[in-house]
């Protein structure tokens, strides 16, 4: 039982390391469509010709922002939820943890499995404004899947680690707080 909550506690740690990253990423993505947009904008009014590219980068920064930004909200439970259940048992927390990786497992696996062909069907496509492959657009769909699918594993250390527990009592503790009675 000690060894599966040291590998629940370490694949929790990986979790919140790739979190950061993706929550970096998604910023990044979205501070860059402002600045494409802003220059789009200024091209167009300012100089009556924007650059061919700028809206097709926009659009796929927004893509991947939106889809990186989706993997962080699962991971802080600040996804759109029906009921926030109060951490105030064991319990209820171990059955959080089990309906949210079966509800993520059973929405995203049939997305992944068809998200291999997709994506293949995408390779010899490329993007008229950018001419680089759609492929990459339609990676963000099956990478903001996995990353998801993961996080819903790493949720299940709860029922084993006390460490990985806490953390999420402490999520959870910090969203009831911060919403409006």
């Amino acid at each position: 039982m000690k060894l599966l909550a040291r590998i629940f506690e370490a694949l929790y740690a990986l979790t919140r390391a790739v979190n950061t990253c993706a929550g970096v990423f998604a910023v990044a993505c979205f501070g860059g469509m402002l600045v494409v947009v802003l220059l789009q904008v200024v091209a167009r009014y300012v100089f009556a010709a924007p650059p061919f590219w700028t809206e097709e980068l926009a659009r796929w920064l927004m893509v991947w922002g939106g889809m990186m930004g989706a993997t962080v909200a699962f991971h802080t439970h600040t996804d759109p939820s029906l009921v926030t259940p109060r951490p105030d048992s064991q319990a209820r927390t171990a059955i959080r943890a089990v309906a949210r990786a079966v509800a993520a497992w059973g929405f995203f696996l049939p997305v992944l499995l068809y998200s291999y062909p997709f994506v293949m069907r995408q390779m010899g496509r490329t993007s008229e404004g950018l001419g680089i492959s759609t492929a990459f657009m339609s990676m963000a769909l099956p990478v903001a899947c996995i990353l998801i699918c993961l996080h819903a594993v790493s949720g299940l250390g709860v029922l084993f680690s006390a460490r990985v527990r806490a953390r999420e009592a402490a999520i959870l503790t910090d969203i009831i707080t911060a919403e409006p009675a």
